[in-house]
């Protein structure tokens, strides 16, 4: 049976997950724009018709409003109640990996950011330097804390690397994506990976360490190739298909970071290199 503490843990992490994630909504629509998050309040985008708090209720107005704006009945893009269920689900699952300890701020923080970094790479793909550098800066400060801060640094459960592993770690990552853009431009003439992909990955590798980093990419670049393989078949397209990849990266990373040494052992085990 579930402790008591962890379940409250859990219940309480998802529905913050959920109020965040309607912020995270504003987030993704303005930061790219360089408009402010905070002002003005929301608002529909087609009519200006300002939301009221009944009307601003995670994923319940939606289906309450039948995703419809209540000012000028404009369809409301499905996307705001996914982004908010997203975030909500991922914030439980967070929760209940890192338990109620000194990393599950930290970490919240780290799973919101991947969130909305990937709202925007799918709807512009884009990954913006401002949401990126400053992951990858915490994630470099928060491991300095973190020698001093029971909790943050823990190799029995999810936690931060060490001061050098962090920074081995931003260095692997971006430099790894680096190599691997430039080497594809100079064999196709074509970019095959943005500067934000780098930079998310380098935060990723100051979060979850040098070793770590390699298999958050191995799993980007497998869920990549699956569902890039898959769209295809649907729309009948090229092995060209432009997909974003900052999506990917953000869920290799994230599990690498609750789940890393459980998925270093079975990469291992996968490649034939244990025991």
């Amino acid at each position: 049976m579930m402790p008591p503490l962890a379940g409250f843990t859990i219940a309480a992490a998802t529905v913050l997950g959920l109020i965040v994630g309607s912020f995270l909504n504003v987030v993704a629509h303005r930061l790219p724009r360089r408009l402010s998050v905070v002002h003005p309040p929301s608002a529909c985008p087609s009519c200006g018709h300002r939301l009221r708090p009944w009307e601003n209720i995670p994923v319940v107005s939606y289906l309450a409003l039948r995703g419809r704006c209540r000012g000028c009945g404009a369809a409301i893009g499905l996307h705001y109640p996914l982004t908010e269920a997203a975030t909500g689900a991922v914030s439980g699952l967070t929760a209940a990996a890192v338990g109620p300890t000194a990393f599950l701020l930290p970490a919240l923080i780290f799973a919101w950011t991947l969130v909305v970094l990937t709202r925007i790479d799918l709807d512009l793909q884009l990954l913006p330097d401002r949401l990126t550098l400053p992951l990858a800066g915490l994630g470099l400060g928060l491991s300095l804390l973190g020698v001093w801060v029971p909790g943050l640094i823990g190799w029995d459960g999810p936690g931060l690397p060490p001061p050098l592993g962090s920074l081995l770690g931003f260095a692997v990552g971006y430099g790894l994506l680096f190599a691997a853009g430039w080497g594809y431009a100079k064999a196709t003439g074509r970019e095959g990976l943005g500067g934000g992909d780098l930079k998310l990955l380098g935060a990723v590798g100051a979060w979850v360490g040098p070793v770590a980093v390699l298999l958050a990419l191995f799993l980007a670049a497998l869920l990549g190739s699956l569902v890039g393989g898959l769209l295809i078949l649907l729309r009948g397209g090229t092995r060209h298909l432009a997909i974003p990849f900052g999506p990917f990266l953000a869920a290799g990373g994230w599990a690498l970071l609750l789940w890393k040494e459980t998925l270093i052992r079975w990469y291992f085990g996968l490649s034939g290199l244990s025991g």
